[in-house]
C-alpha cells in the first residue's frame, strides 16, 4: 500500500507545474520556474535618466549587461518595497536575452496547481500577465507569464520614449 501511495504523490507532483515562489511588497507572486534563470542579491542599478520607472535601470552581472524592471512601479501594483539592501534580482530568460526583475523575497519552487483567470483571454496587454492564481502556504499568489510580462513594460517604454523627448526616443525599445 505505501508503494501505491508514493506513487499516488509523485504523479500529483509531475501534473502540477512547477514555479517560482516570491515576494514584492504585500503580493505573492509565481513565475514558471524553467523561466528563470538564478536569484541574485540586489548588484548595482544603473538607473537610466528619463525613463518610465518600471525600468529600475541597467545592470552588469555575470559578464552579462541586462535591463532591471520593478513591479513597483505598474499602476496595477503599486506597493512599498523592503530596501534595496535587502532586495533580489530574480533573471529570467526571454526573448531578446536575459533581464532581470527586482523582488523582495525568493520563497522558493514549489508544484503549484493553478486556477487559469478569465480576464487572460481579454485583448488588454495587463490581463495576458497575470494569468491565474494559486495557493502556496495560505498565501495566494498571482502567476506571471513572463513573456507577456516582458512584452508588457516593453510597450510602456516604447510609449514613454514616444512621447517624451529623450534621445533614446529615436531608438526602437527593446528591454
Amino acid at each position: 500500500m505505501k508503494n501505491n501511495t508514493k506513487n499516488i504523490s509523485q504523479l500529483a507532483l509531475d501534473n502540477s507545474e512547477r514555479f517560482c515562489v516570491f515576494r514584492s511588497g504585500e503580493g505573492w507572486f509565481g513565475i514558471p520556474a524553467l523561466a528563470v534563470r538564478s536569484i541574485v542579491p540586489r548588484p548595482e542599478i544603473t538607473i537610466t535618466p528619463q525613463s518610465d520607472p518600471i525600468l529600475k535601470g541597467l545592470c552588469h552581472l555575470q559578464n552579462e549587461f541586462f535591463s532591471v524592471i520593478s513591479l513597483q512601479a505598474l499602476p496595477q501594483i503599486q506597493y512599498d518595497t523592503s530596501p534595496e539592501s535587502e532586495q533580489q534580482l530574480l533573471i529570467i530568460h526571454g526573448p531578446q536575452g536575459p533581464w532581470g526583475l527586482l523582488i523582495d523575497q525568493a520563497i522558493g519552487l514549489a508544484a503549484l496547481e493553478t486556477s487559469i483567470s478569465a480576464i487572460s483571454n481579454r485583448q488588454d496587454d495587463w490581463s495576458k500577465v497575470i494569468v491565474g492564481s494559486a495557493s502556496f502556504e495560505n498565501q495566494v499568489l498571482q502567476i506571471l507569464e513572463p513573456a507577456a510580462l516582458y512584452h508588457y513594460t516593453s510597450n510602456l517604454l516604447g510609449m514613454f520614449w514616444k512621447h517624451s523627448e529623450h534621445p533614446i526616443s529615436q531608438l526602437t525599445c527593446n528591454l
